[in-house]
């Protein structure tokens, strides 16, 4: 999916090199744990929209519940 969003986006030209888009899934893959080593929740926001926000209330909910 990220070489795809890499190509079609027209405000950025970073990752438009073939060096760059052959880079693109190390930097992926060295950068995207770091947040998730700390997250207390993930979301794939790839999902269907409903899925997605019923995720989203979810968690919600979780952190407002009492107690």
């Amino acid at each position: 999916m990220l070489p795809a969003r890499i190509a079609a986006r027209t405000d950025n030209p970073c990752g438009k090199r073939p060096e760059e888009r052959a880079k693109a899934p190390a930097d992926l893959a060295a950068a995207e744990p770091l947040p998730r080593a700390t997250a207390t929740a993930e979301v794939d926001a790839s999902a269907a929209p409903h899925d997605v926000v019923r995720r989203l209330e979810a968690l919600a909910r979780a952190k407002i519940a009492p107690g």
